[in-house]
């Protein structure tokens, strides 16, 4: 075996985390590794995998990338990985060595330094361990600081393994802008595996020349962030460096960039990712449960069933999990639903012909109790042939706020008319004439309603318009 792995003690701080050292035939030296597991890691299917971090200089900057990744997985920003941080040698210039690239000069180095043994023995010993022992796997993100900043952005430059990279506050001055031209061979390079690059910075950074070289010459497939830190001094930065780094190298993973609507499309945005990240990524866990939830809601009890399984095996048996159990099965027997969310958001607008003495504008209010009533308006026109529409409302009296129509039909009653709800639950708020029936003359009366679920409102929400053709 090219390495020896040795389970030493649980030390670094926070939820199930050990030290290893690892026996190293590449750097000659057996190397101390810190390896933090995600909250979840106890209590998933054994099949689970999890994307690798890996991270230079040890504790130090192992501290704020678990604290900074606890957060933004909790909250589905990021996926939850395992993450492993590579303790320096002892002396100062052993680990000047180990970062620096060969070519360049750091700190006075020479320029024939062991940057690209070092990342073969990430590479070709510690992931391998890894994987064997931890359950890890692709995607793989590697993170920096400062000369650990350099390393990452040579990988970046000149390695397929990392498909993200972190480089934070870097001096990419160095060797009169050294790293930024091997970056940007890189861009220029056909065909060139999807990147993503994210450079946090505070003392140092980008030279803004190099740095719109480099964007302009990348390919699609890869996502560039240069971003300064105001008020950070090189030290401090680390933490929220780690924060906004992470979030933005995720920034489509997180659950705040999922589709709203139809629920259905949620799970097949996420399998689509794996082309951009280079492996499947398991959705955020408050995602799926809100997913699991609202497929209930929406009559499709074998979706949800499935999203369920997902839910469990990922991240563990779930609170209430016996009564969600019974209402999935509950709803797998009652007949498909009559009306769907995507169904709704399908439904062809009216012609112009169909709409004519709609078109104009509905002024009104609505309300859910008649003593706090709410400017409210419906704005109806014809363009290039087709029936376009806005619902307005007036937050403050100077604020005026609009939403484009997703669904609209002219009705035997009147008009029927509506949104996705902004929030959850994801139905479409339809406004039509249940209440008092037909369109009486220029006004238009009705309530709101959630279609596409099976879901009340606490309390019914009235409308009003008057018509104003134009």
């Amino acid at each position: 075996m090219p390495f020896l792995l040795v389970l030493l003690s649980a030390l670094v701080a926070g939820p199930s985390s050990d030290t290893f050292t690892i026996k190293s035939e590449i750097l000659g030296q057996t190397r101390t590794v810190f390896v933090h597991l995600p909250q979840s890691y106890s209590k998933s299917a054994a099949a689970r995998r999890y994307p690798a971090i890996v991270v230079f200089d040890g504790r130090y900057v192992l501290e704020p990338v678990v604290t900074m990744s606890d957060i933004l997985s909790r909250n589905g920003q990021m996926p939850e990985s395992v993450i492993v941080a590579i303790e320096n040698t002892d002396d100062y210039d052993g680990r000047v060595h180990d970062l620096t690239p060969p070519g360049l000069s750091v700190s006075g180095s020479g320029t024939s330094e062991g940057g690209d043994r070092f990342l073969d023995f990430i590479e070709k010993e510690l992931l391998p361990a890894m994987d064997a022992k931890f359950r890890t796997a692709a995607p793989r993100t590697l993170i920096g600081l400062s000369s650990g900043g350099i390393l990452t952005t040579y990988a970046a430059a000149t390695r397929d393994t990392f498909r993200l990279t972190l480089a934070l506050d870097t001096p990419t001055q160095l060797g009169d802008g050294w790293l930024g031209k091997k970056l940007l061979q890189r861009a220029k390079a056909k065909p060139t595996p999807p990147l993503r690059f994210v450079s946090m910075n505070a003392r140092f950074g980008w030279k803004d020349e190099m740095w719109k070289s480099i964007a302009a010459a990348a390919p699609p497939s890869w996502m560039l962030h240069n971003e300064t830190l105001a008020q950070e001094s090189h030290n401090s930065m680390r933490f929220l460096g780690a924060y906004l780094g992470l979030r933005e190298l995720f920034r489509d993973y997180s659950m705040f960039a999922a589709p709203a609507a139809p629920t259905t499309s949620i799970l097949p945005a996420y399998e689509k990712l794996a082309s951009s990240y280079g492996a499947p990524l398991m959705p955020p866990e408050p995602l799926l449960r809100n997913v699991v939830e609202d497929l209930l809601m929406e009559g499709r009890g074998a979706d949800a069933h499935r999203a369920f399984d997902l839910l469990t095996s990922a991240y563990g048996e779930q609170p209430e999990a016996v009564k969600t159990r019974a209402e999935i099965a509950e709803v797998e027997r009652q007949p498909p639903p009559a009306e769907t969310v995507e169904g709704l958001l399908a439904t062809p607008f009216p012609t112009v012909a169909e709409a004519r003495e709609y078109l104009g504008e509905w002024e009104g209010e609505h309300w859910m109790n008649p003593a706090a009533k709410n400017r409210f308006a419906l704005r109806l026109v014809a363009e290039d042939g087709k029936v376009t529409g806005t619902m307005v409302s007036w937050p403050e009296p100077d604020k005026e706020l609009t939403q484009p129509l997703q669904y609209l039909k002219v009705t035997k009653e009147g008009l029927s008319f509506g949104v996705m709800n902004g929030m959850r639950p994801r139905g479409v708020l339809i406004h039509d004439g249940i209440h008092d029936g037909k369109r009486d003359g220029d006004v238009l009366r009705g309530e709101v309603r959630f279609g596409g679920i099976n879901f009340k409102a606490p309390g019914k929400i009235a409308f009003e318009l008057h018509h104003r053709p134009r």
